[in-house]
């Protein structure tokens, strides 16, 4: 359909009036746009609780990831923040004189001088930040009755998988996909959760045995570990996909179901209850139909799905239907437990993972690294507190 006078017209005022809200919002000192349940409220650094104490020079490693990436998009890349767009020369500009920082102090002088600070607010929610670590388990390569007698397979992603954009066939289900095979002329669903153990679907793609089923679980949950062998070498696995199938929280049925209070709910006690009711645990497990596939890892650390590895404490997955990857953001966590204690947390992380739980502009899971402590905090986390976003400056 062509466009006439009228058309123009409506398209230049619309145009004019979008722009006009985005200058005005990073212009001003302080000011508000509302977007449905959002709030996004420009605010300046003196009022970023934790700034001036905190020791962010840790998040360089993070921060140097996402520039390798942001590097390789060309100006005209769009990338938007709700309704406001992201300039991608501003933050190509800061990647460029990231390297001459060498404490805390230059780092957030960089920072300060090269974004400005946008406190994003749910106004039905304050912000919920979780944690996830990469595990670190017992395993072998081959089953053992005699050593680990319930020792359970993972298994690496069938190569029949097929996964489909629906969003190609219809506008409306744009980000929608689902995952299924080829079954002589239909298309099905994958197997769920309980399928696959039952049966033993997929038993020519086993990757490794875990020796404990609950440790196993946990493992997909996080969706990376480290299997310590029978010989004291090390094989690290990361995620490869799952069968599309709705995720079940064991952990909120264990609570409502009164077998766990809710103010005792960890990884810890979840994985405690489950190898003390062994028969329970798999009925539980199995209404969690997601199931998660997986590859040996040959890189160093885990990776996210923004395709880089995470770095400890300063990597975070976000919905990113919201939160663009690799927008720098400031969490405030209120209870934050180290070694037994509950204390507030505030420091610099990056957006650059997602998952299929994290959902919404305010939903933060943080990626706490590895070993006793990160399983600790990780077991423990789930906390309400405040987030920010740096926005690079035009």
């Amino acid at each position: 359909m062509g466009l006439n006078k009228k058309n123009i017209i409506f398209l230049f005022l619309a145009s004019f009036f979008i722009s006009t809200a985005l200058i005005f919002f990073v212009d001003q000192k302080e000011s508000t746009l509302k977007l449905n349940e959002i709030i996004l409220t420009k605010t300046i650094y003196s009022e970023l609780p934790g700034w001036q104490n905190a020791e962010i020079y840790t998040a360089k490693k993070a921060f140097k990831a996402s520039c390798k990436s942001m590097q390789k998009k060309d100006s005209s890349d769009i990338i938007n923040f709700f309704d406001v767009l992201i300039d991608i020369n501003a933050y190509k500009s800061f990647c460029i004189k990231i390297d001459k920082t060498n404490n805390s102090r230059e780092l957030k002088n960089l920072i300060e001088s090269s974004f400005y600070l946008v406190k994003i607010e749910d106004t039905k929610k304050k912000a919920l930040f979780t944690g996830y670590i990469e595990l670190e388990l017992k395993g072998r390569l081959e089953p053992s009755f005699s050593e680990a007698p319930n020792a359970v397979p993972i298994y690496k992603k069938p190569n029949n998988l097929i996964t489909v954009d629906l969003g190609l066939f219809k506008e409306e289900l744009k980000n929608k996909k689902i995952k299924g095979f080829i079954e002589g002329d239909k298309f099905v669903p994958a197997a769920t959760r309980g399928k696959i153990e039952k049966q033993d679907l997929f038993k020519d793609n086993i990757l490794a045995y875990i020796d404990d089923p609950a440790r196993a679980y946990f493992l997909h949950i996080q969706g990376s570990g480290i299997i310590e062998l029978p010989s004291g070498k090390n094989i690290s696995v990361g995620y490869d996909g799952d069968n599309g199938q709705d995720y079940f929280s064991i952990g909120r049925s264990l609570i409502k179901d009164g077998i766990i209070p809710k103010e005792k709910i960890s990884m810890q006690s979840i994985t405690k209850w489950m190898q003390e009711n062994e028969e329970e645990a798999i009925a539980l497990r199995h209404k969690n139909k997601r199931f998660i596939f997986f590859k040996d890892r040959k890189k160093d650390g885990p990776v996210g799905s923004s395709g880089l590895i995470v770095t400890p404490m300063h990597s975070a997955a976000v919905d990113k239907s919201v939160l663009p990857y690799h927008l720098p953001l400031w969490a405030n966590v209120k209870d934050f437990y180290t070694e037994g204690d509950s204390q507030s947390y505030a420091n610099l992380i990056i957006a650059q993972d997602t998952g299929s739980a994290i959902k919404g502009a305010t939903r933060i899971d943080l990626f706490l690294g590895k070993g006793e402590a990160a399983e600790m905090i990780a077991g423990k986390l789930n906390s309400r507190g405040s987030l920010w976003a740096f926005i690079p400056k035009q």
